[in-house]
Formats: structure tokens, C-alpha cells, sequence
């Protein structure tokens, strides 16, 4: 695994994803509850941008924009159809510093 340092903690407001690009891949980061999440950005569905998606079920979950597919933030599981998942990646606080590994 790589580590890609993708920016600050203040960079992310609460209930919030940003888009960061960690070597050739765009992951969406998510703080939810003051905890960070990173999946692949790209919806498994038609490509949406993960990261402009809404959190809901107690800021567990991520829903895409254009279609409302529902993704676990800690694991990337569809809600409904385990078949489909997106990618997630571990993500560590050091500091102010949010840190992937991919």
C-alpha cells in the first residue's frame, strides 16, 4: 500500500465529501461524527461523483447525486444489492493531516 497525504483536517466540513487525488485515482473523502471515510469517487452505477452525494441513515451511509444509490461509508457496500460495492480505503489522522493508503 501507498500512503497519499491528501490534505487538512479543516479541509472537510462535518456531514461533508470532498474529491482529492491520490496518485491516478480520485477518491471521495466523507467526515461523518468526526470520523473520515474514503471510497472511490466514481459511482458503480453511472459514474456520478461520489463525493457531491448526501449522507444519510445517521451519517453512515453516502447516496449517490444522480441516482440516490445508498453506500456504506465505513465498508462501500450497497445498501440494497451487496453485489455491487465501492472501493473504500483505510484513512488515518496524523495531526491535522488526513493520510490514505491505497
Amino acid at each position: 500500500m501507498v500512503d497519499y497525504l491528501i490534505g487538512a483536517v479543516g479541509d472537510i466540513p462535518e456531514g461533508m465529501g470532498r474529491a482529492f487525488q491520490a496518485g491516478r485515482r480520485t477518491v471521495a473523502v466523507f467526515k461523518s461524527k468526526g470520523k473520515f471515510f474514503a471510497l472511490s469517487n466514481r459511482c458503480a452505477h453511472r459514474g456520478a461523483s461520489l463525493c457531491d452525494g448526501e449522507l444519510s441513515d445517521n451519517g453512515t451511509v453516502v447516496r449517490c447525486p444522480w441516482h440516490n444509490w445508498p453506500y456504506d461509508l465505513a465498508t462501500g457496500e450497497h445498501r440494497l444489492d451487496p453485489k455491487e460495492k465501492q472501493r473504500s480505503f483505510p484513512v488515518r489522522v496524523e495531526g491535522d493531516r488526513i493520510i490514505i493508503s491505497i
